[in-house]
């Protein structure tokens, strides 16, 4: 047996086997999350609902990961406690880092943390989020060990690629509210723990992905037959199709609504426009709001067309 994290040749690797059967998948999300995310980055409303989304789906799969630790009474939830134990530890939590970033992030709605809580706990989620989050929690109930699926597909994702979105969110701070008593800086430190898993620096994260890949590898290759490895590689594509339908459910929602507020939105862009046109005549005045609503109009329907 093993006891460093497996090569990618390693077809006995559970990890391995996942990454292969998904490529298709991981592909046709990675793609989709590039543009999704880049046309996130310039509106933080539609951001912050993202953010928002992925701590429904973390919080799920968590709560059932402290039920099986905790609980754990079938033969399947103590052998997935078992494995679970052997890399799992809490700084791979991301419900509670989401839950800071929304505190920052919904700092106008929601003063308060306890305001903020009861947002969250009542609030309606769209068909396709709440559908992931019952599969989630029916999904492990059902089969305990498909938990492992979440753990190496989510989690991993973020870790190698949250670093560079951290880094893109950095350059974006037009995203997050303004605070007269913080720099633009430390706002956005305090908005981006859902992509940071230490705050220790890149080494520390560095040997905690290390960690975590070496655990899950040694608590996975002999502690799981092949049926439930098989059933663990059906859940893993299934998260990415679950994702997909996420992302394209905000983007569906987004676009009605940007449709539906486009008057609105080019009465304040016209106000903007006359605020800074102090100097023209009312002709002048005149011609540059005209340009500028056909200009709106035309920025809108194409940004619409292009990512929605």
């Amino acid at each position: 047996m093993t006891n460093t994290i497996p090569a990618p040749t390693d077809v006995g690797a559970l990890a391995n086997r996942i990454n292969f059967h998904t490529r298709d998948q991981h592909n046709k999300i990675d793609g989709q999350m590039s543009v999704k995310f880049a046309f996130a980055m310039k509106h933080g409303f539609i951001y912050r609902q993202g953010i928002l989304a992925f701590f429904y789906i973390f919080q799920a799969i968590e709560q059932e990961i402290d039920r099986i630790l905790a609980q754990a009474h079938t033969e399947e939830e103590v052998q997935t406690r078992n494995i679970l134990k052997q890399f799992w530890v809490d700084d791979f939590r991301r419900s509670d880092k989401i839950l800071q970033d929304l505190e920052l992030l919904y700092a106008k709605e929601c003063p308060s943390r306890t305001q903020l809580l009861e947002f969250v706990q009542h609030n309606v989620l769209p068909a396709e989020q709440q559908g992931f989050v019952d599969y989630v929690h029916q999904g492990i109930q059902t089969s305990p060990t498909t938990v492992l699926a979440y753990c190496h597909v989510l989690y991993l994702a973020l870790f190698a690629g949250g670093r560079v979105m951290r880094s893109t969110v950095y350059r974006s701070t037009g995203l997050f509210p303004r605070f007269p008593d913080l720099k633009p800086d430390e706002v956005v430190r305090r908005g981006t723990n859902f992509f940071t898993f230490s705050s220790e620096g890149v080494l520390a994260e560095n040997k905690l992905r290390k960690d975590y890949k070496r655990g899950y590898e040694l608590a996975t290759r002999q502690g799981l037959t092949e049926d439930q490895k098989l059933q663990i590689i059906d859940v893993s594509n299934a998260i990415f199709e679950w994702n997909t339908r996420v992302i394209s459910e905000l983007g569906e929602i987004n676009r009605k609504d940007l449709m539906g507020k486009l008057s609105f939105k080019l009465v304040t862009f016209a106000i903007d426009e006359w605020k800074h046109t102090e100097k023209l005549s009312r002709e002048q005045k005149s011609l540059v709001l005209a340009m500028g609503v056909m200009i709106q109009i035309l920025a809108m329907w194409w940004v619409l067309r292009k990512f929605f």
